[in-house]
């Protein structure tokens, strides 16, 4: 069915007048959809921007606690280290404490023996012997402690003499005490009654590693027999502190 269109003026009117409402009401729809498509968009900005501040104090919140935990790790490092350096100077402590009993009791027993006759050499003895670092390289100070028996009444004259057994680059080599003394220690003598600390500097030469000590002491008194001793180096020795 074909509709037909009437050319006269009034229906083309009508038909004009409905086509402008129906274009105003178009129109007014539209405005009305695009204002609440505007509301629409501020509302979901406004919830953005909440769950954007929500993020942020997080954000803040996580970054507090971050700083946190790095304190907290800096005092545990920081504790660790004191920890480690205790340790050590503890074991310095002990150290210096054990040789410092070693030494009391090497005194300890020597004066037992002087106020126990009984128990102490008649003869002429070596009651000590110690080597000590200076700190410089290849230079050590000694110390050598000579006794006789309390039962003497007389006082022992002689000398001694010190060699140092070790390797230069490999090799085997003896230094003599005359020549590692220094230039103001060169006396080798003693004479004393009941004993003497008799002290030393060595100067090895460079690149000799020392091994093992040999002290013999000579007196020239009759009837007193010479003493000989050997230690390894490392008995001997003792490192820079």
């Amino acid at each position: 069915m074909i509709r037909h269109k009437c050319p006269h003026p009034y229906h083309q009117a009508k038909r004009q007048r409905r086509v402008e409402r129906y274009t105003l009401v178009m129109t007014i729809v539209g405005f009305l959809l695009f204002f609440l498509a505007g509301r629409f968009s501020v509302k979901s900005t406004s919830e953005y921007q909440v769950e954007n501040l929500s993020l942020q104090v997080s954000v803040d919140k996580l970054t507090a606690a971050n700083k946190e935990l790095l304190r907290e790790q800096d005092f545990i490092e920081n504790a660790k280290k004191i920890d480690m350096q205790a340790q050590k100077d503890s074991r310095h402590s002990l150290t210096k404490l054990n040789d410092e009993l070693s030494d009391v009791k090497q005194e300890l027993a020597f004066y037992q023996r002087v106020v126990a006759p009984e128990t102490v050499a008649k003869d002429l003895y070596i009651d000590s012997f110690k080597i000590n670092a200076t700190g410089k390289p290849g230079v050590y100070q000694y110390k050598l402690i000579v006794a006789q028996g309390v039962n003497k009444k007389r006082a022992v004259k002689g000398s001694y003499s010190l060699s140092v057994l070790g390797k230069v680059a490999g090799k085997e080599k003896v230094l003599l005490l005359q020549n590692m003394v220094a230039s103001k220690q060169k006396t080798k003598r003693f004479i004393f009654k009941y004993y003497e600390l008799l002290t030393g500097v060595l100067v090895f030469e460079e690149g000799f590693t020392p091994e093992q000590v040999v002290v013999m002491v000579t007196p020239s008194s009759k009837g007193v027999a010479k003493v000989r001793q050997q230690w390894f180096w490392r008995e001997v020795a003792k490192p820079n502190s």
